[in-house]
């Protein structure tokens, strides 16, 4: 309720995007524009770094310590946070959220692996949404 009064005073529309354009094209026609595209990636590289810290960082640890720390809270952080990983990137159940689904298994895994320092997986992060965008320019 407060929520819905806060967003009605700030004229928020927070209604789900149901347009057929591509979420690359709302960046802009990034096609030879490689001005734009150097503007735009600096917020690329945030984004990136804030989603590590989000999914993996946060998630991953509270999950944990709501079961206890045991390698069974392990395993249901790293699954859960592959599946809110894979929704969020789509907003639906589609090959695509499987398939960024699997992206952030394999991070959360890393995550492990590298005994939980994020700077890797930041890094990786970045060099992966980089890459997508190169491939739009």
């Amino acid at each position: 309720m407060v929520f819905q009064i806060f967003k009605d005073q700030l004229g928020l529309d927070i209604a789900p995007d149901k347009s057929h354009q591509q979420a690359s094209s709302k960046f802009g026609d990034l096609a030879g524009n490689w001005l734009l595209f150097l503007m735009i990636i600096p917020f690329i590289w945030l984004e990136s770094m804030l989603e590590e810290l989000l999914d993996r960082g946060f998630l991953m640890n509270w999950i944990e310590r709501i079961f206890s720390c045991t390698w069974f809270a392990t395993v249901i952080a790293l699954f859960t946070q592959t599946m809110i990983f894979g929704f969020r990137h789509s907003n639906d159940f589609s090959s695509r959220s499987i398939t960024v689904g699997l992206i952030g298994f394999g991070m959360g895994v890393g995550y492990l692996v590298f005994k939980r320092n994020l700077w890797p997986l930041i890094i990786a992060h970045c060099i992966l949404n980089t890459m997508s965008m190169i491939d739009r320019v």
